[in-house]
């Protein structure tokens, strides 16, 4: 098998996990969104912890880059936070198809706050995958989604979250491990202070359930991980995309959701602009080899 297969295979694998736990989530019951997101991050803690303990890593922190580490911290917990609130209250496929926004807004972040430079095709898959949410938010001349604003949000934090880690990975030597776990520990205190002030009652069933929320977090995070180590973004990242069509089918089988016709239009947009994207990537890579 290829390092490019294996990539495709873990990216599926990254997708498919992250279905998981969006399902998971919502099979959790009404519990408030920080104390699902709670255990979502408090099982990454441990899991990165155990990594850094095993192969005795020290943990530094470049202080000229405190800022950056920073905003990589508070807009990652809030894209958590926010997606957490539009799994409670939209479709699967639709709370991940508003996650799938992130690398669009990445793209805005990186050009606006880190003067990287924009070119015509990137607007352009940035316009159809915006005008793509808008038949989520708005569906209808008289409807209007504030859930769907909140899972668009949650897209712009996550976005800026990535715009400013690949910045941060360019200016300093930190490793991945270290950035998961500063991260985990960070959101999971986040969560913990809403989650003891207003706890809700869990049974045993919701215990498990958002254990495997945690646990599919951390499968789906790892295997994205091991995705880029065997294959470049710009020759897998379509496959990604991937997880709205999971989300849909868990959605169905799990929930008998059905989307809307607007709903629809949304998917074929937001996975148009990101079959675009990675189009132009790849004839950027071409052009910059041959040069």
């Amino acid at each position: 098998m290829s390092n490019l297969q294996k990539g495709i295979g873990l990216i599926l694998l990254s997708a498919f996990s992250f279905a998981s736990m969006s399902a998971l989530a919502s099979l959790a019951g009404e519990l408030p969104f920080f104390q699902k997101a709670l255990f979502r991050n408090g099982v990454s803690m441990v899991i990165s912890a155990m990594i850094l303990l095993r192969y005795q890593r020290h943990i530094s922190l470049p202080r000229q880059h405190m800022g950056l580490l920073t905003v990589r911290i508070l807009c990652g917990i809030g894209g958590v936070f926010c997606n957490y609130y539009a799994i409670n209250h939209l479709l699967l496929a639709n709370s991940n198809s508003l996650s799938k926004l992130s690398p669009f807004f990445a793209i805005l972040t990186a050009t606006v706050f880190f003067k990287e430079r924009i070119e015509k095709p990137q607007i352009i898959c940035i316009f159809i995958a915006l005008t793509g949410s808008v038949f989520l938010i708005a569906p209808g001349i008289r409807q209007f989604e504030a859930a769907s604003l909140v899972g668009l949000l949650g897209g712009m934090f996550a976005g800026s979250a990535q715009a400013s880690l690949r910045a941060l990975r360019k200016r300093t030597a930190i490793d991945g491990p270290t950035l998961v776990f500063l991260f985990s520990l960070a959101s999971t205190v986040f969560a913990l202070i809403p989650s003891l002030v207003f706890w809700e009652k869990v049974t045993f069933r919701q215990l498990l359930l958002l254990l495997g929320v945690g646990c599919m977090g951390a499968v789906g995070q790892f295997a994205m991980t091991g995705a880029y180590f065997y294959a470049a973004p710009k020759d897998i990242s379509i496959y990604d995309s991937s997880q709205i069509l999971f989300s849909a089918v868990m959605g169905y089988l799990l929930f008998r959701q059905i989307p809307r016709g607007t709903d629809f239009i949304a998917y074929t947009l937001i996975i148009l602009a990101a079959v675009l994207l990675f189009l132009h990537l790849r004839r950027t890579d071409k052009r910059d080899a041959a040069a």
